[in-house]
């Protein structure tokens, strides 16, 4: 997608033109981005509106049944419904297998030899790990899951039909793991998704296949380019030595200073915007009006590098004063694994500092090749050394 000149009377809040043909107006400012993802004039349902769509052909935004597509009040019920499963709580009882799988996945690293693919022989390989074995998925599935979470969110106009085609493969995939688990139900997460209730409500079949895509897809992409992207920055910014050695120092004591790991979320937002919203009716924002009708996409990477909330925003500062971002969005629809992202992304670093502490790029950094033309961007791949 391409941004265009500004039209008049439009503000702050550009069009740009979509890979559908059609065009769509955006927010980058933070507290536009903001108003966008809280206020109830903005919905979710493209439908409901006869919202732009980004993309010719089905996409994310066409699942009725999704979260990600929900306004009040069907949204706040079934979001009520799963939100337990995601306590604060439980994502820390999950701590130690998520440290056991990524000491695993550093010592098949460290056997294999340098030079590596980090993308590959790690960053992708932990959170698909951790996400099917927390749901009771087979991980012999995970390159399938990748190719379904690829085709789910190109942006490419010209991967319409793949995208329609693994959008079935994958609902099928999953119904019939539903199936499996109801008849030998166990203790993963998929079976609480199953059991889950508030009151006489449960999930349907149709929101349960929908939330189970949307787990693993996001429960893998996003944290896989954190992770990527991060030890990427730390390496390119001189700052990853430096760690490693108070890591050696600290031992299993060990724990990414807090400013830093919060500047790596703020500067390397692997979701570049977030979904499209439709006004309901006319909305002033900050940057300027929206008519009823409109359909503004909310830029998260771009809010995240406000020049209103964060000096010298392009900069990595680790050291910069916490300031809110939006990497795991805002509002009712604030991303639902933001507590699992953060626990296997901080896990990562630790293990992958105190392992490695002589990590290096094994290639330029201007020949790392990045991804485009999708919803979530980080290197195709990342060669280290140590």
């Amino acid at each position: 997608m391409t941004e265009q000149t500004e039209r008049t009377g439009a503000g702050e809040l550009p069009e740009i033109a979509l890979p559908s043909g059609a065009r769509m107006r955006t927010a980058s400012r933070q507290a536009d981005v903001r108003q966008i993802l809280t206020d109830p004039r903005f919905s979710r349902d493209l439908r409901r509106a006869s919202g732009t769509r980004m993309v010719s052909g089905e996409d994310v935004s066409d699942d009725a049944d999704s979260l990600l597509n929900m306004d009040a009040p069907r949204h706040t019920k079934l979001r009520r419904i799963v939100a337990g499963a995601f306590a604060p709580r439980r994502i820390e009882a999950w701590r130690p297998r998520v440290t056991e799988i990524t000491g695993e996945l550093a010592a098949e690293m460290a056997a294999a030899g340098a030079p590596a693919d980090l993308v590959a022989a790690f960053a992708f390989l932990l959170p698909v790990r951790v996400i099917c074995e927390l749901l009771g998925v087979p991980e012999d599935d995970r390159e399938r899951f990748r190719g379904w979470a690829e085709a789910a969110l190109t942006m490419a106009d010209a991967d319409a039909d793949r995208r329609v085609r693994a959008r079935t493969e994958f609902r099928a995939y999953l119904a019939g793991l539903l199936d499996a688990r109801r008849r030998a139900p166990g203790t993963a997460l998929v079976d609480d998704l199953l059991s889950a209730r508030d009151g006489a409500d449960a999930l349907t079949e149709k929101e349960l296949v929908s939330l189970l895509g949307n787990l693993i897809t996001a429960g893998h992409e996003t944290t896989a380019n954190l992770i990527a992207t991060g030890v990427f920055t730390l390496l390119t910014e001189d700052l990853y030595a430096g760690l490693a050695a108070g890591a050696t120092a600290a031992g299993d004591a060990f724990l990414a200073p807090e400013r830093l790991f919060e500047e790596l979320l703020r500067h390397d937002t692997p979701a570049q915007y977030g979904m499209p919203r439709v006004a309901l009716e006319d909305v002033e924002l900050p940057s300027g009006p929206v008519r009823r009708g409109e359909t503004v996409l909310p830029l998260l990477a771009r809010a995240n590098r406000d020049a209103a909330v964060y000096a010298d925003p392009d900069r990595f500062d680790p050291h910069r004063e916490t300031a809110p971002h939006l990497t795991f969005g805002h509002g009712a629809h604030f991303c639902l694994g933001a507590g699992l992202a953060r626990l296997e992304v901080r896990t990562a670093l630790t293990v992958l500092l105190t392992r490695f502490p002589g990590l290096a790029l094994a290639v330029p950094a201007g020949e790392v090749s990045w991804r485009s033309n999708t919803l979530v961007t980080g290197p195709h791949a990342l060669p280290v050394r140590w």
